[in-house]
C-alpha cells in the first residue's frame, strides 16, 4: 500500500529506505542568454539532469522527493521538474529525431495522458545565423499536428542556454512532437532538445549572499510526487543572467 501518513514515511525512513542525491555545478555567464530573439527573461539549466537510480530496490515501487537543499551565489528563482525526451532538432540539415511521448498515469482513479510545457535546450552549441524553428506537436487534448509560430534563434547560443516553446494560443500543454524543422540562416549548425516538463515545484533564492536555502515538499504542497526508477530531474534558473555556482541535494523515501 502507498505511504500516505507522516508516520508511516518516517517509519519507512527509520527502516532504511531512504536516499540522497547531490548536484553541484558550475555555470558560466554565457549560459545565461536566450534562445529564442523574443524571450523576455534568460532560462538555463542549472545542473546536470540527475537520474533516479534503477531498479528500484526491492519493496519500493516509486520514489518521494521530501526535501531540497539549494545554494547559489545570485537572486533567482528555479523550476524543478522531472523531464521527458521529447526528440531532437540538427539544425544543419534539418534532421528531427523523435524521441518518447509523455507516459499515461492514473489521476484521482481516471487514467490519462500526461502533458506539459516544451522547453528547447541546446546541447550543440548554435552558430552565428542559426535561423527560425517550427515545432509540431500534440496538444493536451490529444490533437495532433497542431503547429507553432517560428522562434527566432539567438546567435551563438550556448550549451545550456534554454527557452520554452510558444504554443497555439489555445493550448496550454503537449503530450509528444512529431516534428521540428529550421529554416532560414546561413549555414546553421547546432543541436536543440526538446524537452517535456512535468513540475514538481517552483523555489526562489531572494539573497545573494550564497544562502542554504531548504524546501520541504511534504509540508509545502498538499500533494506529494511519487518518481519511478531511471525519472531525470532537473532544475531549471529563471529570468537570471550571470548564472554562477549552485548546490542541490534532494532527500527521498522509498514508497512501499
Amino acid at each position: 500500500m502507498a505511504l500516505s501518513t507522516f508516520d508511516a514515511i518516517l517509519a519507512r525512513v527509520a527502516a532504511g529506505f531512504w536516499a540522497s542525491e547531490a548536484s553541484l555545478s558550475e555555470q558560466a555567464a554565457a549560459i545565461a542568454l536566450t534562445l529564442f530573439t523574443e524571450q523576455n527573461s534568460a532560462t538555463g539549466r542549472s545542473v546536470n539532469f540527475r537520474v533516479f537510480p534503477t531498479p528500484l530496490p526491492t519493496g519500493v515501487t516509486a520514489y518521494i522527493p521530501t526535501r531540497l537543499l539549494q545554494q547559489a551565489s545570485t537572486n533567482q528563482g528555479f523550476l524543478w521538474a522531472r523531464l521527458v525526451d521529447l526528440g531532437n532538432l540538427d539544425l544543419a540539415a534539418p534532421t528531427f529525431t523523435d524521441g518518447s511521448a509523455f507516459p499515461s498515469v492514473t489521476e484521482a482513479g481516471v487514467s490519462r495522458s500526461e502533458s506539459g510545457p516544451i522547453l528547447a535546450e541546446v546541447t550543440t552549441v548554435l552558430n552565428a545565423t542559426p535561423g527560425s524553428i517550427t515545432v509540431t506537436y500534440v496538444d493536451q487534448d490529444g490533437n495532433a499536428a497542431q503547429a507553432t509560430a517560428s522562434h527566432t534563434l539567438t546567435a551563438s547560443a550556448a550549451v545550456g542556454t534554454c527557452g520554452f516553446i510558444g504554443l497555439v494560443a489555445s493550448d496550454w500543454s503537449a503530450r509528444d512532437i512529431t516534428t521540428a524543422t529550421r529554416t532560414g540562416g546561413t549555414t546553421p549548425t547546432g543541436v536543440i532538445n526538446f524537452w517535456g516538463m512535468r513540475t514538481l515545484m517552483v523555489s526562489s533564492m531572494p539573497q545573494a549572499n550564497g544562502e542554504l536555502r531548504p524546501e520541504n515538499l511534504l509540508t509545502s504542497a498538499f500533494c506529494p510526487q511519487r518518481l519511478a526508477a531511471g525519472d531525470a530531474l532537473a532544475v531549471i534558473s529563471l529570468g537570471v543572467s550571470g548564472i554562477n555556482t549552485k548546490l542541490f541535494e534532494m532527500f527521498a523515501v522509498g514508497d512501499n
